[in-house]
């Protein structure tokens, strides 16, 4: 006679032979330091109820080509065990360990409930209340990038954007390695409609020693980046934030556009924005936001475009058709990628701001390559040569998000902010010419302010600057806690959405993430 099956409250330690009807909500793959695999599962029950479950390395190959995520399955025999784990996926007090009478029979039960996603709220976090060793999912839109850091020597590829919700509450969040990489190809130029939706399930939250921020971060294993899918939760809260719930944008597309907060002012705090002459006067690297009018091109040895490695996207200065990089990669065709050096005037101050793909694109609607072969038909291949299609760059009123660097002295786009009204709500904050605008009435009250056009246009940072900046050897924000230095390592389960890396030069200098290497001394140089 069949045993009945029993419910995951049922479950007692050390109590190893029963029966269970279950769910497969979440399923993937644990890479081991002796270099094994494991399987871990998240399994919920008819009455909702959810418990981690864990495979054992050596039946690694059994269970991935047995267990499908969302499946039903008659689950027999295994051990409960005190959750003692240093972070919990669930909040069930035990877990559940698969041994070798452990087994799965695929069967229809349609009386189990389909998944649905535990969304912590933003605002919870940032007040503190969540639990600092339990995991949770997150949902928001993506509203901005605030660092980005390459991978290699020693360091790991990590991106840093904030979400934002439906309140308008607002976190960061660290996204390291494959999800930097996934996010990347994303954040891509293309056609969208919508917001942006992020989905990051297992992200820890932390918080900064120094300044007492909290952020969120991808786990070492078991996180999921979801990008615009399609779920019903998911749809609620895009048509909750104003969005449409039959968007077009498609999901983790690489041509697909992110959108960048486009309609609402409060995106940033005032006190963020400042003028040219004010942040080329601080003469220290910094993100800001920041107006000008675009007045004309700066012509320079390198021209408007430059060359990169397929592979590694790093620069080849040598402009040729085929080329050799360090990376090992020969004879293949180089990417062709605008950059534009356009000076910009605000307050009778003026400063270089570097236009990228994603900034010259929606403009002359032409790539950097389609441009360059427009130009070799008219006899004009040298890039010093500036065609007259990038002329509509010029003479416009311009919102931006900039990274400058003061060893360069130039404004690097991050993004070119789409609000008609955004322009002169900065303007009228920075207020420079209060006091000459003052005169002019005293002198002809006839003399009123002339209204300017805006051309908005959203953009997103995709190509960024060439050169790296230091990382700097510090507590690092993407662990978990204070006193750890490790990062997360990426998400190995074949659902895991990871297309091939499209690389963006770090914005910034970046606190370290990799671990010291053990027993390694520091040299201590006596002064004389």
């Amino acid at each position: 006679m069949s045993r009945a099956p029993l419910l995951i409250k049922d479950l007692v330690q050390g109590n190893q032979v029963w029966k269970m009807l279950i769910r497969v909500i979440d399923v993937w793959v644990v890479k081991e330091k002796t270099g094994s695999q494991h399987l871990e599962f998240i399994i919920q029950d008819g009455k909702g109820d959810r418990i981690h479950a864990i495979s054992r390395s050596r039946d690694f190959q059994d269970w991935i080509e047995q267990v499908k995520e969302h499946e039903t399955y008659s689950l027999y025999n295994g051990e409960p065990v005190i959750n003692d784990g240093p972070f919990k996926v669930c909040s069930n007090p035990l877990k559940l360990l698969f041994n070798g009478g452990t087994t799965m029979t695929n069967l229809e039960i349609p009386e189990i409930p389909r998944h649905r996603y535990n969304f912590h709220p933003i605002a919870d976090f940032l007040k503190g209340s969540y639990k600092p060793d339990m995991l949770y999912d997150v949902i928001g839109v993506f509203q901005d990038v605030l660092k980005t850091q390459m991978g290699g020597g020693g360091r790991k590829s990590c991106v840093n954007i904030t979400l934002r919700d439906i309140e308008g509450n607002v976190i960061e969040v660290a996204l390291w390695d494959d999800y930097c990489k996934q996010f990347m190809n994303y954040n891509t130029p293309g056609k969208m409609v919508g917001p942006t939706i992020i989905v990051l399930t297992h992200a820890w939250c932390m918080i900064n020693t120094v300044s007492g921020a909290r952020s969120l971060s991808n786990a070492w294993s078991g996180s999921r980046l979801l990008i615009n899918v399609e779920h019903p939760q998911i749809d609620e809260f895009k048509v909750s934030y104003g969005g449409t719930e039959n968007s077009n944008a498609p999901s983790l597309s690489l041509t697909c556009e992110s959108s960048f907060q486009s309609a609402n002012k409060s995106w940033t705090n005032l006190n963020e924005v400042k003028s040219i002459r004010a942040i080329k006067e601080g003469k220290k690297d910094c993100f800001a936001t920041t107006i000008g009018t675009t007045k004309h091109f700066k012509a320079s040895r390198f021209g408007r475009f430059f060359e990169s490695c397929p592979g590694c996207r790093s620069s080849n200065k040598s402009q040729g058709e085929t080329f050799e990089c360090a990376c090992g990669i020969t004879n293949v065709e180089p990417v062709t990628k605008f950059k534009v050096e356009v000076e910009l005037e605000y307050d009778n101050y003026k400063g270089t701001f570097v236009f990228w793909d994603k900034d010259v694109i929606p403009y002359t609607k032409l790539s950097a390559k389609e441009l360059r072969a427009v130009m070799k038909e008219a006899g004009e291949e040298n890039p010093t040569i500036w065609p007259i299609h990038l002329d509509v760059l010029l003479n416009k009123q311009m919102v931006f998000r900039v990274k400058y660097q003061s060893s360069f002295e130039q404004f690097s786009i991050v993004a070119i902010l789409n609000d008609d009204n955004l322009f002169n709500t900065f303007d009228n904050h920075l207020c420079p010419n209060e006091l000459t605008s003052n005169a002019a009435v005293v002198g002809n009250e006839s003399n009123t302010p002339t209204d300017h056009p805006i051309q908005p246009i959203v953009t997103h940072s995709d190509d960024l600057e060439l050169t790296a900046q230091p990382a700097l050897d510090a507590n690092c924000s993407g662990s978990p806690t204070a006193s750890s230095s490790s990062t997360p390592a990426k998400r190995v389960a074949a659902s895991t959405y990871v297309n091939e890396p499209i690389l963006a030069a770090e914005l910034t200098p970046k606190q370290s993430a990799t671990k010291a290497k053990a027993g390694k001394k520091i040299k201590h140089i006596k002064k004389e």
